[in-house]
């Protein structure tokens, strides 16, 4: 990586001031989905090749997707990598922009181990795999584990050691004396703790691991409802439930078959156990020995995952389940999915609700993912602070049919508010502005693409520009050069130059202000590569501008930090910083 040098520097002797960046007009031109046939419905998938592992590079054309026998046409196809934070070494970086999107970076992992099928003192092989997977996540991954009991219910979080601990704690309350309908009301609890689960998780993608050595089957349910009564009743409408929840829900399970949790395994039980990973889709795995190639095999499948689109035909819009094939090109390729997709009712929300809308609600909007930022400069003229916010949706080929952005004070109170008008979308990013006095914002991005899906995003900000005594600092914003001017953006891929551009402020007449701009994998760390930058004066006498970049091909994929240190005469006097997140798309 090697700074840019004097070339861009005269490319860009016509930068002007940050609050008026000229965005190169540049109108998405993708087709839209016709609004009349409503949002399109997400699949999430796996693909692996002959030997259990991802499988990164499938693209649409390769591809077949039938739902309830009908071939459908993929409205987008994404990858995401899980485990991958896109940090490079150090500690880890503020991420360079708040984001709704579905597809996290870290993994949410959920385990419910049934631990009154588990005999006291064969509970090792589960204590074993939970110490194994909580030594292999990535720092970033959640990990939260419950039982059907409720004696642990501890949600998803990165404290490895209070997971540790509750799991260390459990003891099996199984018995070999375990009747018919005991395993009846044991198995009810499961299903009903697995219900609430999935009721209650994110709306991100979640991987869910159960822990059991068997649970009675709907097969055997007609012949114990005459015994048991009341909550042990299992019926087969219960597994039934279960898959249609799975089917809507965004998770991935894992059915982990303790077979050494019994002293006389029972198989009507682990058959039991069995058809429940049918219902729900699961990927059934006997738990004996080692644990370590089972978890090691749960890392290495979840490790990446495809999420694909498809509109339905309006009849199908009616709440019920469908079933889903998806097919490769290649008999080397696995395409692992749900075998079921349910396909929710029309809402009157999702019919009439607008950006203004979904600022004046709490709730969140994630069908259609966004990005969005907010950079603070100076406002001419009084104390005021100028906030500076740029969005977009993380589909390329998506515009944004209308777009609002609120900006709300820590009590909750809408303070600002900016509309897009339909130039405004025709950019990427979207950019908009509003003017109020310093303080702590959060600012929440509402918008709408032309089929009809609805997104939010919420950036939580500080409303001030940078103390440099004797100066004053805006924000570092990053951008590339388009059409001979500066355009911002909110990460990289395929661009070979990131710039950054600062405003300085209350410079003193007389004065020297040079900037050193340089790149690091932390804030305290050693710079990978310097720029020399450029500092003119914008429109009023005590305003500066300075801008440099670097050539970025060569740079790894990941997060880094573009580091501006401000020096009046010589003298360092103030430093401010941004993230630079480049990907491989």
């Amino acid at each position: 990586m090697r700074p840019v040098g004097y070339a861009l520097r005269m490319r860009f002797q016509r930068v002007t001031a940050l609050l008026l960046l000229v965005l190169a007009a540049r109108p998405d031109a993708a087709a839209q989905t016709s609004a009349e046939l409503g949002p399109p419905v997400r699949i999430d998938f796996r693909a692996l090749d002959e030997n259990g592992a991802p499988v990164l590079d499938l693209i649409a054309e390769r591809i077949t997707l039938k739902v309830n026998g009908k071939v459908r046409q993929l409205q987008s196809l994404a990858l995401s990598r899980i485990g991958d934070r896109g940090t490079t070494g150090g500690s880890a970086l503020p991420p360079p922009f708040a984001t709704n999107a579905l597809a996290h970076t870290s993994r949410v992992v959920n385990m419910l181990i049934d631990e009154e099928s588990i005999e006291s003192g064969r509970e090792t092989p589960v204590r074993d795999a939970v110490r194994r997977l909580l030594d292999e996540l990535s720092p970033g991954d959640l990990i939260g584990v419950r039982t059907p009991q409720g004696q642990v219910n501890l949600q998803p979080t990165d404290d490895r050691e209070a997971v540790r601990a509750a799991v260390m704690r459990l003891a099996g309350q199984g018995t070999r004396a375990e009747t018919d309908v005991d395993a009846a009301c044991r198995t009810h609890k499961t299903l009903g703790a697995l219900t609430e689960m999935l009721a209650t998780m994110s709306r991100g993608p979640t991987t869910i691991v159960i822990f059991s050595s068997g649970l009675t089957g709907p097969s055997a349910a007609p012949a114990l409802m005459g015994q048991a009564s009341g909550t042990c009743t299992v019926r087969s409408s219960d597994f039934q439930d279960l898959g249609t929840r799975a089917s809507a829900a965004h998770a991935e399970f894992y059915l982990f078959n303790v077979t050494e949790g019994r002293a006389s395994p029972l198989p009507q039980q682990a058959a039991g156990f069995e058809s429940l990973a049918g219902v729900i889709g699961a990927e059934y795995v006997r738990l004996t020995g080692s644990p370590d190639a089972s978890v090691a095999r749960l890392l290495r499948e979840t490790s990446a995952y495809y999420t694909a689109s498809f509109v339905p035909d309006p009849f199908e819009r009616n709440g019920q389940r469908f079933r889903v094939e998806l097919r490769g090109d290649s008999e080397h390729v696995k395409l692992r999915s749900r075998p079921a997709v349910a396909i929710a009712k029309p809402t009157n929300r999702a019919k009439s609700v607008s950006p203004q809308d979904m600022l004046r609600v709490s709730a969140s909007f994630m069908d259609l993912p966004l990005r969005a930022v907010a950079y603070c400069s100076r406002n001419a003229g009084d104390d005021n602070v100028k906030i500076v916010a740029l969005f977009e949706t993380s589909q390329p080929d998506v515009t944004l049919k209308s777009a609002s952005i609120g900006l709300f004070d820590e009590r909750g109170t809408l303070r600002k508010q900016w509309t897009a008008e339909g130039s405004d979308l025709t950019h990427r990013p979207v950019m908009g502005a509003v003017v109020t006095a310093p303080g702590v914002y959060r600012m929440r991005v509402a918008a709408v693409d032309g089929s009809g899906r609805t997104g939010t995003a919420d950036y939580e900000l500080s409303a001030e520009v940078a103390r440099a005594d004797p100066l004053k600092l805006s924000a570092l914003v990053l951008g590339v050069q388009q059409n001979g001017a500066f355009a911002p953006r909110m990460q990289f891929a395929n661009e070979p130059i990131a710039i950054g551009l600062l405003e300085i402020y209350d410079a003193p007449k007389a004065t020297t202000v040079t900037v050193d701009l340089d790149v690091a994998r932390s804030q305290n760390a050693d710079p990978l590569a310097t720029a020399q930058t450029t500092v003119t004066q914008a429109g009023a006498a005590d305003v500066r501008i300075a801008f440099g970049g670097f050539n970025i091909a060569s740079l790894a994929p990941g997060d880094y930090l573009m580091r501006a240190t401000v020096s009046l005469d010589g003298k360092p006097v103030g430093r401010v910083m941004r993230t630079l997140r480049k990907t491989t798309k």
